[in-house]
């Protein structure tokens, strides 16, 4: 291995403002131009916060999916009745397909505009999640707990879905 081979292997972080390859492990600043560190990292916990939330928001609107499929397959000899279970249950499980691609996006910090559009579907899936079981008031939603399992998890989603945002945004320049 030449010289420069092994500088290349020790190089464990770039100046994000000038560019300078920095071979020292727990620096601040720059060497050559003296600026911080740290806002990178910060930058990239944020970022890595943003995907997670966002995934998990994902999850929990694949579940509440699932539950209000099993809902509508449950009581499916009682149409008009289950129409809201039909509602919310595709409502969800489009949406955390789109909530899951956007968080990996996220983790691989690339479009940013799609890694949005997945938390913005979310919010907006468990805001319309939550007013279709209000509108429909469910018979058969207050049956096993289904209402108060759907509530938390529009709840979660909403939160999660709105920190994500906040996140992202906060980060957008680390997006290529």
């Amino acid at each position: 291995m030449t010289t420069k081979e092994a500088e290349k292997v020790e190089c464990l972080l770039k100046c994000p403002h000038c560019g300078e390859e920095i071979p020292y492990e727990n620096v601040s600043f720059c060497p050559k131009c003296g600026k911080s560190l740290e806002v990178q990292q910060n930058l990239t916990d944020l970022v890595l916060a943003a995907a997670m939330l966002t995934i998990i928001s994902a999850t929990f609107s694949a579940g509440l999916g699932y539950l209000a499929f099993d809902r509508y397959i449950s009581f499916s000899s009682y149409p008009d009745l289950t129409l809201g279970f039909l509602v919310v249950g595709v409502l969800s499980t489009i949406v955390s397909v789109f909530g899951i691609a956007g968080g990996i996006f996220m983790l691989k910090r690339k479009q940013v505009n799609f890694s949005m559009l997945g938390t913005i579907l979310l919010l907006v899936s468990a805001v319309g999640n939550y007013i279709t079981l209000q509108y429909y008031r469910l018979q058969y939603s207050l049956q096993y707990g289904f209402m108060e399992i759907a509530l938390f998890s529009a709840i979660l989603i909403l939160i999660f879905s709105i920190l994500s945002g906040i996140f992202v945004t906060a980060s957008k320049a680390e997006f290529a």
